[in-house]
């Protein structure tokens, strides 16, 4: 499924690469929070990408599709961490 922040994506890299920082302003469901950080990942093959969610529910079910899309379960590349329940491994990125 293409979602609207996928063709800016690589605008997006060009500009974090340029400047250091980068800050994403879009409507709900328009893929910042499950398209960036993998697009990221791929950019620093050795880095960490953390993402912060002010819900559990949605920290919970964004890890699931980053690891889904990814052909993988919770907790390998993408994980997650709340106050009840954790899915990480050594893997996870």
């Amino acid at each position: 499924m293409k979602l609207p922040v996928d063709g800016a994506i690589p605008e997006l890299l060009e500009h974090l690469c340029a400047s250091g920082a980068l800050v994403v302003s879009a409507p709900p469901g328009s893929g910042k929070t499950t398209r960036i950080p993998p697009a990221l990942l791929r950019l620093h093959e050795k880095g960490c990408i953390m993402v912060c969610q002010p819900r559990r529910v949605a920290a919970r079910a964004s890890a699931r599709r980053m690891a889904a899309e990814a052909g993988e379960a919770p907790g390998e590349t993408f994980g997650f961490q709340t106050r009840y329940e954790s899915r990480r491994s050594p893997r996870t990125r």
